[in-house]
């Protein structure tokens, strides 16, 4: 880690301490407030584990959860919708709340209100290649979740093609790979989504090209690979050309300009450069996995 987010770093711990009895307590406000009394409060912060190459965080609370509604009014008088507010998902209106200058307090004080709180969270999570996402229930609470990776450095990859594209996936997220068959059934949930039936039991499908709209003739599932992949106790399968080979690849983040498009959200973590001098970009099951929820 740098000396400039070690000094980030140091200077957010001493705001949370400087803060933490006074106006601080109104960032979580909000999302804490009980929605009736209870005698013993079940504020909770859970230990950091270990689940593939990464280590878990998750900090819940059991308030009132995030207010939908509260945070798309807040984001449609500062602009910053992107596209109809009906056609936004509850994930991703949960992560509004993490754009630079956003933040549901009427009144700005010395600590609050300036919407300076969870992008600054993010920026120094993004940095050394890690994920923050948030789930939040009606009257039960909110849950974040980090995820930040053991190594910075090098990763042992699964290079897939895409059209005229290069993707990798950790190993660590992989379960298994296979060419679709007769043996396999494709069906649809009650969405429409489409499910892969494997050994009695339906698993999701994400096709690449759709979700990230590359050109490619490769559109049959017979045709292409099929990637069964994991996160936690969260399972599904990617739909890809072809596999080009396992490779040991350096992960590089991505330009802070790309930061504005929330990228991460999106399903990727990172890219590397290859030996050829193309850029593969990294791929990352956990935002796959909650982006198909």
């Amino acid at each position: 880690m740098s000396a400039e987010s070690v000094s980030d770093l140091k200077t957010a711990k001493f705001g949370i301490q400087k803060t933490r009895t006074s106006q601080y307590v109104f960032e979580y406000k909000n999302v804490w407030d009980p929605v009736k009394k209870r005698s013993k409060p079940l504020y909770r912060i859970s230990v950091g584990k270990v689940v593939g190459g990464e280590i878990v965080i998750t900090i819940s609370d059991d308030g009132r959860g995030l207010d939908t509604e509260s945070i798309l009014k807040k984001a449609r008088n500062n602009g910053i919708l992107t596209k109809p507010e009906n056609e936004y998902t509850e994930k991703e209106i949960f992560n509004l709340i993490m754009l630079p200058g956003f933040s549901t307090n009427t009144e700005v004080t010395e600590y609050s209100g300036r919407g300076v709180g969870m992008d600054v969270v993010r920026k120094n999570i993004e940095k050394v290649g890690g994920t923050i996402s948030i789930d939040s229930k009606a009257g039960q609470g909110t849950t974040f979740t980090l995820k930040i990776p053991l190594t910075l450095a090098i990763m042992d990859g699964m290079e897939l093609a895409v059209g005229g594209s290069v993707f990798t996936m950790p190993i660590t997220s992989i379960k298994q790979s296979f060419k679709f068959s007769r043996d396999q059934q494709l069906v649809r949930d009650t969405d429409g989504s489409e499910m892969i039936m494997l050994r009695g039991e339906c698993f999701p499908l994400i096709r690449l090209h759709e979700i990230f709209q590359i050109p490619t003739e490769v559109t049959e599932l017979s045709e292409g690979i099929v990637m069964q992949i994991e996160n936690g106790d969260q399972i599904a399968c990617i739909f890809a050309d072809e596999l080009l080979g396992e490779q040991q690849v350096v992960v590089k983040p991505f330009p802070a300009f790309l930061n504005q498009y929330s990228i991460k959200q999106l399903g990727l973590s990172g890219c590397s450069i290859l030996g050829d001098g193309s850029i593969s970009l990294i791929l990352d099951a956990n935002s796959l996995l909650n982006r198909n929820l």
